[in-house]
């Protein structure tokens, strides 16, 4: 049985450290803005530990994050209060940090907010709000109404205020279970994960290795290190001193 073979009936508890490591690599080779990498990942960490598209979503789907840009986002207020958000073919996740913001301040200002969210991929994943939201002390209400406008499906998302997290396990409980059991992973998958996260790693060399550490162990067992292809080292300087250089 090969390793894929084997993988694939493996699942592995990843835990909360390598899955940030490797949601962000691959988020920066999505060249995402430096600044909304951080909340893109706990966007997808929630959609992992919520049962929607979590890690297969981001495997199968990474190009399409870079599909939309935050500059075509639009935000209109409508006469009845509600927040009308056109997001101009962006992905959901990527516009979830920016639509919490919004929906906090307005529920903060006025005790409720609403946004209807129209021109977003994979809209579905909005309901990750209602984990999201927990942080901040709101709740949220994601449904999808069945009639569509010219822009193609839409959301209405409804946040309100509730008490103020106590401790982790209130602030978000979901994050709480995976750093005590990590995220239950299908063993190919990850293995495929953390591949495409080495995307974001800097070629291997001389120059690499020595930021890295100095030794490699390879496939077959061997070792790919300082000695002797990457010591540059002249051991011939410690045997005499230039007279110039010398004590006085």
């Amino acid at each position: 049985m090969n390793r894929q073979a084997a993988d694939s009936a493996r699942v592995f508890d990843v835990s909360v450290r390598e899955a940030r490591m490797c949601i962000d690599r691959i988020l920066l080779v999505c060249r995402l803005p430096p600044g909304y990498v951080h909340g893109v990942r706990e966007v997808v960490l929630l959609s992992q530990s919520m049962g929607l598209g979590g890690f297969r979503a981001l495997y199968e789907g990474h190009e399409r994050l870079r599909e939309g840009w935050l500059d075509r986002v639009s935000v209109v207020d409508a006469d009845d209060g509600a927040l009308v958000v056109d997001g101009g073919g962006i992905h959901a996740w990527v516009l979830l940090p920016t639509l919490m913001d919004l929906g906090v301040e307005r529920a903060r200002s006025a005790g409720r907010a609403t946004l209807r969210v129209s021109g977003v991929q994979d809209l579905h994943e909005l309901h990750v709000m209602a984990g999201l939201g927990r942080r901040y002390g709101i709740g949220a209400e994601v449904s999808q109404p069945d009639e569509a406008t010219g822009q193609g499906p839409k959301a209405v998302v409804t946040l309100f205020n509730t008490a103020r997290p106590l401790g982790i396990d209130e602030w978000d409980p979901l994050l709480a279970q995976a750093i005590r059991h990590g995220y239950p992973v299908d063993g190919g998958l990850w293995r495929a994960i953390h591949a495409l996260s080495n995307e974001a790693l800097a070629p291997d060399s001389v120059v690499s290795r020595r930021h890295a550490g100095p030794v490699i162990l390879r496939d077959d067992g061997t070792l790919q290190g300082r000695p002797p292809a990457d010591d540059d080292m002249d051991l011939n300087m410690l045997r005499h001193v230039p007279s110039s250089q010398g004590c006085a």
